[in-house]
């Protein structure tokens, strides 16, 4: 049983420590450049309003 227990621990950790380095890999690709739509109207420029309520 203490041999199990051993085991079963040493596994658990060499799996946690082999997870722990999975978010330093580098990217393999670029992501993809980002989309930017022109805009057809824009809310530039002078606005007056007043507030009636």
């Amino acid at each position: 049983m203490n041999s199990f227990l051993r085991s079963t621990t040493a596994l658990a950790g060499i799996l946690i420590a082999g997870s722990a380095f999975a978010a330093d890999l580098p990217r393999r690709a670029a992501p993809p450049p980002v989309f930017v739509p022109v805009p057809v109207f824009t809310w530039t420029g002078f606005y007056a309003g007043f507030n009636a309520g």
